[in-house]
């Protein structure tokens, strides 16, 4: 499995919801496994902020959209030194050797990327998502919720899986929102609830 498409290894639980705090912000901790990436991108309606509570993680951002510039941009993060990607910042983030917890934050809130997160609990849940992994019809749902505007490769295989799935894409999209945006999913996701 990819590791870019490892949803199955990710666990999100969120602190902080946009519907519950006047769109002020979303925070979610996220638990990895090593290894786990996402491939470069960047987003247009937030700004994000990385906080390491536990384990390693390589940070990669530029304001080029240069996947070498992007490459040669590696900083690890530290524990209590945020690393924030402003809007429109193409960046990823590397995994280190063990498994990590971060908490992201991001300003304004998104009620989208907060129905990612319901949506990806859920469908682990539910057993679905081990079987869905390496679907890239799930990464196209996953990135446009998340706002996720990508470069490079993972941008042309992407593009060509909208031109070529786009009935199925919306199909899936409308499937798991309805299943999954629900109140019940937003409490379940919320810590301390």
């Amino acid at each position: 499995m990819s590791a870019e498409r490892r949803w199955d290894k990710r666990r999100f639980q969120l602190e902080e919801s946009t519907t519950l705090n006047g769109g002020a912000r979303t925070i979610f901790i996220e638990t990895m496994t090593p290894g786990t990436t996402v491939p470069p991108h960047f987003h247009s309606r937030f700004h994000e902020s990385f906080d390491l509570i536990s384990g390693s993680m390589s940070v990669y951002k530029s304001t080029e959209p240069d996947l070498d510039v992007l490459e040669a941009s590696t900083q690890e993060l530290q524990v209590g030194k945020q690393a924030t990607m402003d809007p429109g910042q193409y960046h990823k983030y590397l995994v280190g050797g063990e498994d990590t917890v971060l908490r992201v934050i991001l300003t304004p809130g998104d009620a989208d990327f907060e129905r990612l997160l319901k949506i990806m609990n859920g469908l682990d849940e539910d057993g679905e998502l081990q079987k869905l992994g390496d679907s890239v019809v799930l990464m196209a749902v996953v990135m446009e919720l998340g706002d996720a505007q990508l470069i490079g490769p993972a941008k042309d295989m992407l593009d060509g899986v909208r031109a070529e799935k786009g009935e199925e894409i919306e199909a899936l999209r409308t499937r798991l929102l309805a299943k999954y945006d629900t109140e019940e999913a937003l409490q379940a996701l919320l810590v301390g609830k």
